[in-house]
């Protein structure tokens, strides 16, 4: 790589390039397909009608959201035009996943050369991890491609050598805004390429003082964001079921999750053995990357790749330092995967060509296997992210049961949110999550007081009509969903039912009755008679008579 040139012109590396892009489309395309069908989790069900389908709903979640809004506000303009279905809702995500691959070449042949681009896509385009969040209707395919683009932008407006359209600018400039829109960390990345802007122009240049102003205007206004969710008591720093960002996590992330999304080690046997094969071979290949990149002719470009892999990981080991822990999952620093594999793509393309067929196969065979895994067992372990629980299976179920004349009785479960079910069933309601994150009137005070009269009343108005849609809905529903109780006193049965049966709703990954056995503790009382059971993949429902 020493000796490759830093990048021919564009056009022509592109059309060079565009078969072996468009076959890695096509492939990756073809190992996303499968996984598209299965069922929506909570998180997935936050982004359809059922939780943001009208202006009162969506101001609700924007106002309890742990992220920006650009992403659940795109997600209700993407739902009034294509519906919330599952393949629609997914879309947006598999399309932002499909695009990464070329981006990634975009990006990477201009940083570490061609040939390094092209290994980068193929094993993105391979990705366990990337595979899975190109299928979930959530923003963290989105994440990858933005991240791509802007660096991918910012180095070729900062490249004097290289002819810039206003098309370039424009599109680094949306991308940037996307960016700090989408997730409160990317305004690290937009943060440090206004600062790499001087060092890539190789000076203060005009284009490198537009750069930092535009950067630094829009990281204002999301912190004119911040500051206003602030003052209305929403904007949260740390989230229970984060964890602590440490140095050996960090080395987890970039040689186990980054490769193969943890689909193996978890299984045992030769399927552990494969993962360290993988974890070795990809720890060999990035180390060679590190050396190749500081062998490039333009290293400071070539750096730009470590640098992607770095920034956010280094961020969260900071505010880790700073006491700000439950900070971190591997999903949240998803920018650095694309950035991990362009440089193990460099390390790959600085071996001599019959050993890079060698290494470089024996890595694909790897993944291959990890993709068998993922596939194999999604259903069953932890693999990338906990198994998609068959809720659709389950809201079925209990469609059946208000057919056969179980209407009126009470849904018990220990899973905090059982919105899934609500999704594929409106006649199932969970009463909690109908609940409004705050008393209209007392946010109506609250907005007046700090932003005037006007605002406090259009809030408190806003509320009030949420809150009238949550009491229809309520009022229409047929089973309502409420929180598990160990005793069968707690359940409240006779405030609650129509009569002595009810049901019983067990996700066994969330929580792990580890964490929350009320259900299995409830099963065992003398006085609880289970009626039926119905199995799904990582859902049991019981139909049970509580007994005087």
């Amino acid at each position: 790589m020493g000796t490759e040139p830093l990048a021919p012109a564009a056009p022509a590396a592109f059309l060079r390039a565009r078969t072996y892009l468009l076959l890695c489309v096509v492939v990756a395309a073809a190992l996303r397909w499968p996984l598209l069908g299965k069922s929506l989790w909570f998180d997935e069900v936050c982004m359809s009608s059922q939780r943001i389908g009208t202006t009162e709903q969506l101001l609700a979640t924007l106002y309890v959201d742990i992220h920006p809004p650009l992403f659940v506000g795109f997600m209700h303009v993407w739902g009034r035009l294509f519906g919330d279905g599952e393949l629609a809702m997914r879309l947006p995500a598999l399309l932002a996943g499909l695009l990464s691959i070329p981006a990634l070449w975009w990006t990477g042949h201009r940083l570490v050369g061609d040939v390094a681009a092209r290994w980068g896509a193929l094993l993105l385009a391979l990705s366990p991890v990337h595979v899975w969040y190109s299928v979930e209707a959530r923003l963290y395919a989105p994440m990858v491609l933005l991240a791509l683009l802007a660096f991918g932008t910012t180095e070729r407006l900062c490249d004097e050598r290289h002819p810039r359209g206003r098309a370039l600018w424009w599109l680094h400039v949306l991308n940037a805004a996307a960016m700090l829109g989408l997730h409160y960390y990317l305004a690290i990345v937009v943060v440090a390429l206004a600062a790499l802007a001087p060092v890539l122009a190789r000076g203060f240049t005009p284009m490198a003082r537009r750069l930092v102003l535009w950067h630094g205007v829009l990281v204002l206004l999301l912190g004119g964001f911040v500051l206003a969710k602030q003052a209305l008591g929403q904007f949260e720093t740390q989230q229970d079921y984060l964890r602590t960002l440490t140095v050996g996590e960090l080395g987890h992330f970039v040689l186990g999750w980054c490769w193969a999304g943890d689909t193996m080690a978890p299984l045992g046997g030769g399927w552990r053995a494969a993962a360290w094969a993988l974890e070795g071979l990809g720890a060999a290949v990035l180390l060679l990357g590190i050396a190749a990149v500081l062998r490039a002719n333009d290293r400071m470009r070539a750096l730009l790749v470590p640098i992607g892999l770095l920034l956010l990981p280094l961020f969260l080991l900071a505010l880790a330092a700073l006491g700000y822990g439950r900070t971190y999952m591997e999903r949240s620093v998803i920018p650095a995967l694309p950035f991990v594999l362009l440089l193990a793509g460099a390390g790959l393309a600085s071996l001599p060509r019959s050993a890079q067929r060698a290494v470089g196969g024996a890595t694909l065979a790897l993944l291959a296997a990890a993709l068998s895994s993922l596939f194999l067992h999604h259903e069953q372990h932890w693999l990338v992210y906990k198994p998609n629980c068959d809720w659709r299976g389950a809201a079925t179920w209990l469609g059946q049961e208000i057919e056969n004349g179980g209407a009126g009785r009470a849904v018990f479960t220990p899973t905090p949110n059982a919105r899934p079910l609500c999704y594929y069933d409106p006649r199932i309601q969970d009463v909690k999550n109908l609940a409004l994150p705050r008393d209209p009137a007392q946010l109506g005070q609250s907005v007046g007081k700090r932003f005037g009269s006007w605002l406090g009343g259009l809030a408190e108005d806003t509320f009030r009509r949420f809150a009238a849609h949550n009491d229809a809905l309520l009022a229409g529903s047929r089973l309502r969903v409420y929180r598990s109780a160990a005793d069968p006193a707690e359940l409240q049965l006779r405030e609650r039912n129509a009569d002595d049966v009810c049901y019983l709703v067990r996700d066994h990954w969330h929580p792990h009755p580890s964490v929350d056995s009320t259900v299995e503790t409830l099963l065992k009382n003398p006085r609880v008679q289970v009626l039926a059971e119905a199995e799904f993949v990582g859902i049991t429902v019981h139909k049970i008579r509580i007994l005087p």
